[in-house]
């Protein structure tokens, strides 16, 4: 190979092979030498699937109408056969005005206008323009939304549902143009506004001041809370984390703050200091609940708020520096129900034991901070709530702890658990318990043909084909029409 210098750095030489010194009959025959590298994978990639479909004919329809790019010739000859309200939903298709003419008749038009596939202009808007669900185009995201496609089709969409979408092309000049057409509810709860403090002046009596002051798109600062005093509705503005919270702030507006809503705030500048400066004000159970504040014992058991906490609210709190000594220290005062289902808890076989009486077991079993194992399972057997254990995600779960409790899970609850370590030896270990209608929702299992196969017989194939394809457009069409030849002609 011929070679040429390139620059140098210190005394190292950098060598480069010279690409115009390849022959180019080499580099053809390199190219042509993938391509039939990968003309023969894609063959094997066909063959698989073909193989599949004609051992699952009945799940061919449903991969069919979802997930394979169908051609209007194809839905010609299919039409009775195939679901038109799921191939309406399809992302695969193969969308363009003409198809959509073509089949003008067989759509179901209410799922047409929510699909974001669609290959959505000004034209195809207008071509089927009496057709159309307006209230469901008026939320659909994927139209190309600009304001002239606004003001094109003005006395057609739905100004409430337009007014909540927050991918319009929101401008002053937008607003501006379409005041007695928006719905102004609507429009104060919508995030995506280009908020500012004009724009919020200009309209200030057309808002809905609930929905502004719940808002957490808006730029708050002390400035524009004090330019609209008298509009904010105090309680929702106290509940916003889009406020920035400053003791000056807080004092400044403490007659107008709904204390139990700050109370409960975590994006306050939490400390000592604070709690003592608006001691009178504070709402003492909600800030009994609140994580953000500095907890730590000093703050739980000093004379000053010792007596105002809400031990049961407390209970829930997993903030809260929690060790056994602290659970003793107060063992009257706990709530423990709540301390139940708190996972903070320092949890041990230990604490367990010593407050076996006490504890809630059926609050404990939805509890995800416990040392879960197959061990501490077996150790209280008798006061476990197994249904609420089947839901749990934090089990250590595998087939030999299935197994063994084998008569005690809820088997309804353990097919919805999308933590079990699911698969196909898993499955197939307990093939009699499972719902399979539920299984077969689960887009998380390790789907494969292989695993379809291996219990076709338990699957439901329609709810499956809403979430997997089985590669099925990787089918030629000639192949695919085929498949279909093979299947009976629908009554």
């Amino acid at each position: 190979m011929n070679l040429r210098t390139g620059g140098s750095t210190g005394n190292s030489l950098v060598l480069k092979p010279n690409s115009e010194a390849v022959p180019a009959a080499l580099t053809l025959a390199a190219s042509q030498r993938l391509q039939a590298v990968a003309s023969t994978l894609d063959d094997v990639r066909q063959s698989q699937v073909l193989r599949f479909f004609q051992s699952h004919d009945a799940l061919l329809t449903h991969c069919l109408q979802l997930h394979y790019p169908l051609l209007n010739s194809q839905l010609e000859r299919h039409a009775a056969r195939l679901d038109w309200r799921r191939l309406s939903t399809s992302l695969s298709l193969t969308w363009s005005p003409a198809l959509i003419d073509a089949q003008l008749n067989h759509w179901d038009w209410d799922a047409l206008s929510r699909n974001p596939a669609l290959p959505w202009s000004p034209e195809l808007l207008s071509k089927f323009a009496s057709r159309w669900n307006w209230q469901a185009l008026s939320a659909n995201q994927a139209l190309p939304w600009n304001t002239a496609l606004i003001l094109q089709f003005a006395e057609r969409w739905n100004w409430t549902t337009l007014s909540r979408n927050t991918e319009l092309p929101w401008t002053a000049e937008l607003v501006a143009g379409n005041t007695y057409r928006w719905d102004w509810t609507a429009l104060s709860w919508n995030s995506g506004l280009a908020w500012t403090t004009e724009l919020i002046s200009t309209y200030a009596n057309r808002w809905d001041w609930t929905g502004l002051s719940a808002n957490a798109s808006l730029h708050f600062d002390e400035a524009s809370i004090a330019q609209f005093e008298p509009w904010w509705n105090w309680s929702c503005l106290s509940r916003n984390a889009a406020v920035p919270w400053t003791q000056n702030l807080i004092q400044r507006w403490t007659q107008h703050w709904d204390w139990a809503a700050l109370s409960s705030q975590g994006k306050l500048p939490w400390s000592s200091g604070l709690l003592a400066q608006f001691d009178r004000h504070w709402d003492w159970l909600a800030l009994s609940r609140n994580t953000g504040l500095p907890w730590s014992l000093t703050l739980l058991n000093g004379p000053d708020y010792g007596k105002r906490w809400d031990w049961t609210a407390l209970s829930q709190n997993t903030a809260i520096p929690w060790h056994e000594e602290l659970l003793a220290q107060h063992s009257a005062r706990w709530n423990w129900e709540a301390l139940s289902e708190n996972p903070a808890l320092p949890w041990s076989v230990q604490l367990l034991e010593h407050h076996r009486e006490r504890l809630d077991w059926d609050r404990l079993s939805w509890n995800p901070g416990l040392p879960w194992s197959e061990a501490l399972l077996a150790q209280f057997e008798n006061q476990w709530d197994w249904s609420a254990l089947s839901a749990n995600a934090a089990m250590p779960w595998s087939i030999d702890m299935l197994d063994r409790f084998n008569t005690q899970w809820d088997w309804e609850r353990l097919s919805d658990n999308r933590h079990l370590p699911w698969s196909s030896a898993l499955i197939g270990r307990f093939t009699e318990q499972w719902n399979w209608a539920t299984l077969s929702r689960h887009s998380c299992l390790p789907w494969s043909h292989g695993l379809y196969a291996d219990f076709a017989q338990h699957w439901f194939g329609k709810l499956v084909a809403e979430h997997q394809s089985f590669d099925i457009s990787c089918l030629p069409e000639g192949t695919l029409e085929t498949l279909l030849a093979l299947q009976p002609t629908p009554g």
